[in-house]
């Protein structure tokens, strides 16, 4: 199953977030090596990350997340939303 998920920093201090970078820059590429995270891109906004991962549900999306050292120390809060193909394609589809 594909789940899109947002991720947005906790509203403190870089100084909080500076210690956690390098390990949480290495998880997300660990992930990223096992094809659990697809695709990861930076928010233009400056507050986090939008992730595209792969897993048996959202809950089990989240689950794994949770190793990610910025959600263990609370500065990191995730939102998951399960997707599937566009509708319409199946339907196009079945006109060609």
């Amino acid at each position: 199953m594909k789940v899109f998920v947002i991720a947005t920093r906790a509203d403190r201090p870089f100084e909080e977030f500076a210690p956690l970078m390098d390990k949480e820059a290495k998880q997300a590429l660990t992930f990223m090596v096992e094809d659990f995270v697809r695709e990861i891109y930076s928010r233009k906004d400056g507050k986090g990350a939008i992730l595209v991962c792969e897993g048996e549900s959202e809950e089990a999306v989240l689950e794994r997340l949770s190793a990610l050292p910025l959600v263990q120390a609370g500065l990191l809060s995730l939102d998951a939303y399960p997707v599937g193909a566009y509708r319409a394609i199946e339907a196009a589809a079945k006109n060609l």
